[in-house]
Order: C-alpha cells, then sequence, then structure tokens
C-alpha cells in the first residue's frame, strides 16, 4: 500500500514538472520609475519626463506604467545609486554619474577644455561616447539614452571677474567631481562643496562668494539676489544625462527597449530646443528686472591657466586613448 502511494506522488511530481509554469508576470504592466534630482522648479525638467512618461503610457499598448519623482527621494547620488540597484528605472543626472562610472572617459565635462557645444556633440557622437557609454554600462549598470542641454555653466560672484586673475582666492561653490574641483583649484579658486538646496543661503551670508552654473539655474535658484555680475566663461557646454538601468533595459521586449530609447532621446532633445529659448528669455529678466551684469571674460587666459590641471588630469584619470581620440575630432 505504501509502496502504490509512493509510486502515485511521484507520478503526480512528474506530471507537475512536465507542465510548464506560466511566468509570474504574464500580463502585469511593467513598472517604471523617473526620478530627477533637480526637478523642484525646473520646468523643462519636469516637460521631458512629462513627455517620457505620456508617450511610454500611450505607445506601449498599456504595457508601462511610469511614475515620476522629484528630490524629495534624495540628493543625485542617491538617485543614481538607486537607479544602478534598479530601484529606479530612468534617472536625470547632471555629470555625477559620468564622472563616477565612466571617469576614464569623461572629458565633455572637464571645464575650459571645448569652446562650445558643436565641440561637445562630436565627443558624445564619436568613438569616445561609445567607449564612456561601455564604461558606464560595466561600472554603474547605467546607459545614457538622451542628453538634454543644461546651457553653458557660467561663473558668478559679487564682483566682476574678467580673468583668471581675479579668481585667486574666491571661495567657490562647486559640486563634488573632482575633474572639476582640480581645475578650479588650478585657477586659484577655493572649491568649497554646498548642497545645491543650501548655495542661495551660503551666498548670502559670505560662506561662499561665488558658484558656476547654467542660466536655467542661475534663475530658478533666485541667485541673482544676492549675486549680480555672471561671467560669460562658459568652461563647460553643460548637459544633462537621461541613463536607464541597463537590466531594466535588458529585461524588457526588443520592441519596448527601442520604445524607451526613441522616446527619451524624442523627449530630450525637444529639452535642448526649450533650453536655448528659455535661457534667452530669463537673461532678458535677469538684466532688466533685476540689475545683473552678463560680463565678458577673457576665455584664452582661462583656458591656458585651467590647461596645467587638465594635463594632469588627461595624464592620471583617463585612457590612455583618450588624447588621440580627441585629435582626431580637432579638440586636443
Amino acid at each position: 500500500m505504501r509502496r502504490t502511494i509512493l509510486t502515485l506522488l511521484s507520478l503526480i511530481m512528474l506530471v507537475a514538472l512536465a507542465v510548464p509554469t506560466p511566468p509570474a508576470t504574464a500580463g502585469a504592466k511593467i513598472d517604471v520609475t523617473v526620478v530627477m534630482h533637480n526637478a523642484r522648479n525646473e520646468e523643462i525638467v519636469w516637460g521631458i519626463a512629462n513627455r517620457i512618461k505620456n508617450d511610454l503610457e500611450k505607445n506601449s499598448n498599456g504595457e508601462m506604467a511610469v511614475r515620476l519623482l522629484g528630490p524629495e527621494v534624495g540628493g543625485e547620488r542617491d538617485l543614481q545609486e538607486g537607479t544602478s540597484r534598479n530601484e529606479f528605472q530612468i534617472f536625470q543626472s547632471g555629470d555625477m554619474a559620468v564622472s563616477t562610472y565612466g571617469v576614464k572617459y569623461a572629458v565633455m565635462s572637464a571645464p575650459f577644455l571645448f569652446p562650445g557645444y558643436d565641440a561637445v556633440d562630436k565627443v558624445y557622437k564619436g568613438k569616445l561616447g561609445e567607449k564612456l557609454n561601455e564604461a558606464l554600462v560595466k561600472n554603474g549598470n547605467l546607459r545614457i539614452l538622451g542628453l538634454s542641454r543644461r546651457g553653458a555653466r557660467l561663473l558668478t560672484a559679487s564682483k566682476p571677474i574678467p580673468s583668471p586673475a581675479e579668481v585667486k582666492g574666491l571661495k567657490l561653490r562647486v559640486p563634488e567631481i573632482p575633474q572639476w574641483v582640480a581645475i578650479w583649484k588650478e585657477l586659484g579658486a577655493l572649491p568649497t562643496p554646498v548642497a545645491w538646496p543650501e548655495v542661495f543661503t551660503a551666498l548670502q551670508t559670505g560662506v561662499v562668494n561665488g558658484q558656476e552654473n547654467p542660466v536655467l539655474q542661475i534663475y530658478e535658484g533666485k541667485l541673482y539676489e544676492v549675486q549680480k555680475f555672471v561671467m560669460m566663461t562658459e568652461h563647460i557646454s553643460s548637459y544633462f544625462h537621461w541613463v536607464a538601468n541597463e537590466k531594466f533595459l535588458q529585461g524588457l521586449s526588443q520592441a519596448n527597449r527601442k520604445l524607451v530609447g526613441d522616446v527619451v532621446k524624442s523627449a530630450a532633445d525637444w529639452g535642448s530646443t526649450k533650453q536655448v529659448e528659455k535661457a534667452a528669455e530669463l537673461r532678458a529678466i535677469m538684466e532688466k528686472q533685476y540689475g545683473v551684469k552678463f560680463i565678458e571674460v577673457d576665455k584664452p587666459k582661462f583656458t591656458q591657466a585651467a590647461r596645467p590641471a587638465i594635463e594632469r588630469i588627461a595624464t592620471e584619470q583617463w585612457a590612455p586613448e583618450v588624447k588621440d581620440l580627441l585629435k582626431e575630432i580637432g579638440a586636443w
């Protein structure tokens, strides 16, 4: 009797193993969380994110459900690490992700290296851009899908700074990006880390007496109330990097993976166009309504003064082939 029961149980187990188990996610929506590190007041960033949300939900045949989260989740590093772990699927990064996971190819964000956006675009679209993305995937499980212009980064202070000579001793708020800190130190500044939400107060109280950001961030942060001089250094032609978790991407169907890439790129391109328009509008407002002076600077002198630090960074941090790749596109 006992043998008969054991035989029956064995047959039942064999039948169960032979019948394929339906996937646990069958019929379930794909949850996509988009996080933005500086979207509290930034209408273009929210515009890009809303386009990503709307287009993914509309064009995925109902397979994707997208939610948007801003800085309430944490700072840029928190969101970056969360996206690397696939807690979030798409992340709007400044330059931190590039400098963290792709430092050997993170040349696009080196201050005073490129003359403008045309030169930077050549880098992103060429071999260096491919190498950068490969490094982000390998080291951070992240892939760049789209780039939206932030605008050129400009130096602000409570006095005119037309040349590097006036930078000496300037207590300058700079993000904690090693390349940036090294280059500003080379120019004689005293780089000081201050979280973005605290920059206004730090400038107001003299904890720092300068900072650098694109026009949109200067305006959104109301820095024109405490800094009346904006130097046209244009030391970085800056982009927001819209990156996705690689594991998330590879888990999608081929059609949905292409959809995510196309949607993010399209939304980011829209954001770049809006940024150019908005920057001109906000500059005019700051000049006319708040008395801000936009100061032309001696760019060759700044470039020359920064060069020793850039040479050290190239030797110590960048991959050996970077200089040659830059020379190929006339950027070194």
